[in-house]
Formats: C-alpha cells, structure tokens, sequence
C-alpha cells in the first residue's frame, strides 16, 4: 500500500510504502520496491494524523473526498483493522435487549418482511449482488432486532438474527425509525453515515449498492403491498399501548393483495380505534380512489368516508389474528357502524385470508 500526503493540497511532500505483503513487511520512504501498490491513499498530513489517532473517521473522511483511495478499496479496510480493536469499538455500543415488559413494535421488520417476499418470488434479485448483510436495528440506543440479507448463498434468504454461516461483509447499525426513513428513499443513506445515524463496518460501497436494489423495487410495480406500506411505516412512530397498530399493517397487506375490493365495495371507511371506552387512534381506508390506500386519519383531501367503524383496540387485533370471526367483531357491545353494515361484513369476509407476508 502506498499512502501519499500532502501540505494544502499543493505538493506532495512524503510517499511512504507499507509493504505488508513481502518477508515481516516494512514501511520506508520513496516508491515501492517491488511491484506497484494495491492501494493508494491520498490525503492532508493533518488528516493523516487525525485518522491514526482516531480523531476522524477514516470511512466518512473518504464519503467527503477528503481522503482518496485508488485500487483496492477493500485492502484499505483491512488496513483500518490493523489500528482499530473491533472487540474495543463493540464494548462502546449497547447492544442490551429492550425490557421484555416493554417491547415497542419494530417497523423495519415490515420492511424485512417485504424484502423476503420480493427474494422469493424473484431469486435472481440474489445474482445481482453476492453480498452478506447483517443489520442490527436499534430502538432508543438499544437493541430491538437483527436480521440478516444473504444474497451470496444460494438464490438468497432474508432471515432474524445474526448470519448462519461464516461473517457478514457488511454491517450496518441503526435506529428503527432511520431504517425505515432510508428503505423508503426519504434518508440518503450517505448522509446518515456522515451524521452518525448509520454506522457500519465492512465495505462502505457495497451498502450503497444494497439500497440501489432496494430503492429499484421500491419504484416498481413488483412489490403491491410497498404503497400501502410506505403510508403506513412513513407516518409516526407506532403507540405501544396500542395493540392495533401493527395489525392495521397486515390489514395494509391484506387489502393490497385484493384491488377487486374497488370494484366489490367501491367505499371509503374510516376506523376510530378505542381503548377503555376511549378513541385512541383513526385511521383511514380508501378504497374508492384509483389504487387502494390504508393510512392514519383524518382523511386525505379528496377522500370522503361514507362509513365509519367504531372498534375496540383488542377487538382489531382477535380479529386480525384470526380469534374471533368477523360475526363477533360486529356484535360486540363496542363495535358501532355509521353507514351501510352489510358493505361493512363483506367487508370483513373479504379480508379475513391472512396476506403473503
């Protein structure tokens, strides 16, 4: 390797080889000895000394063209682990479980979920790149979920935890909310990198590939239920008091799956959720417009509901988890409809088969 620096971006003033391949190695002055370098650094001697100190980011100071890097840009990481300890940096982030007794939903899971089913159905989506990613997503600082895209094995799988067989090439740690901010092309992920709300370790360049195919997807027509998922994952945070909350993501999915439901019902409904005799949540299900939609309430505008569904939150959530029919959703003592009941049961009859997902 071979590191060229600078004084103001005028005149280079020091080459030193560190030669790691040859004998113990060496580092020296002047031009390689034997052969040409795999890789070059080109950077200010300031920035020299503030990347081996540990002072700068040697991975955002490339992203900002501070530091150039030509040749073999992965031998340069290898490099970076020779003055990190990666147990060290590992001890510095908490990676403690939430409390059992308070375990928030995780958004990115939708996405996860989503990914899977797009790799499913189109397994050479693996081909395009033979990459191991290990996410750990973090929800207030601390652990929540861990998933793993594995698009080296075989024609790839999207799996929970940590990877089966050998190390990721990349990993990427992140806050649930980023997550789903960058999976839906409203965070850029060098931008998250460069501000700290994405770290990662591995080969920075292959996780812009990563979202290159993900944002593909997203801006296609393959993947039905994104739309709906978008509205839904994008809005705020979900309530974790709330069981309702991610079941109205499977509704999402459900209704995505179904657009004959525009022609069947041609309606628009509006679902005030309650909890103890009080409306919690409202949330808004078009189905009358060109294309489906399910997102938070009040309407849209343009968006008229002509029928309103009063409902328990843990009414929902039985009903959506398949422990109670859609007879018992609509004679319980909580249930109110405003509007046409009969466009409500076919309603809750066409919805009652689970989605892909």
């Amino acid at each position: 390797m071979g590191v060229r620096m600078s004084s103001h971006g005028k005149l280079w003033i020091i080459s030193r080889p560190l030669d790691l391949k040859n004998g113990p190695g060496s580092v020296y002055k002047g031009t390689p000895k034997n052969d040409k370098p795999d890789c070059t650094f080109i950077l200010e001697d300031d920035l020299f000394t503030q990347i081996m100190d540990g002072s700068t980011d040697p991975q955002k100071a490339f992203m900002s063209g501070k530091l150039k890097i030509t040749g073999n840009v992965l031998a340069s990481q290898k490099l970076q682990a020779i003055w990190e300890n990666p147990e060290e940096e590992e001890e510095k982030m908490s990676f403690a479980p939430a409390p059992e007794n308070n375990e928030l939903p995780m958004k990115s899971d939708f996405v996860f979920e989503a990914f899977a089913e797009r790799l499913h159905e189109e397994p050479e989506l693996a081909k395009k790149i033979k990459v191991v990613y290990h996410w750990n997503v973090l929800q207030s600082g601390k652990k929540g979920s861990e998933w793993t895209v594995d698009l080296k094995s075989g024609s790839g799988s999207i799996y929970r935890g940590p990877p089966k067989s050998g190390r990721a090439d990349v990993t990427l740690t992140m806050e649930d909310e980023d997550v789903i901010l960058m999976m839906l092309g409203k965070l850029n992920p060098q931008r998250a990198f460069m501000t700290g709300r994405l770290k990662i370790k591995g080969n920075i360049m292959l996780t812009q590939k990563l979202n290159q195919l993900w944002q593909e997807i997203l801006k296609s027509d393959r993947a039905v239920e994104l739309p709906i998922l978008s509205a839904i994952l994008g809005d705020k945070p979900f309530d974790p008091t709330l069981r309702s909350e991610t079941c109205f993501v499977e509704l999402g999915k459900r209704v995505s799956r179904q657009p004959d439901l525009i022609t069947k019902l041609n309606t628009a409904f509006e679902w005030n959720v309650t909890k103890d005799g009080k409306k919690k949540t409202q949330w808004i299900l078009d189905l009358k417009s060109a294309k489906p939609m399910l997102c938070r309430g009040p309407a849209k505008e343009g968006v008229k509901p002509t029928i309103s569904i009063t409902i328990n939150d843990d009414v929902f959530a039985d009903w959506i988890h398949f422990k109670i029919n859609p007879n018992q959703v609509l004679s319980d003592k909580g249930t109110k409809i405003e509007g046409d009941v009969s466009i409500v049961s076919k309603l809750l009859d066409n919805l009652k088969v689970a989605s892909k997902l």
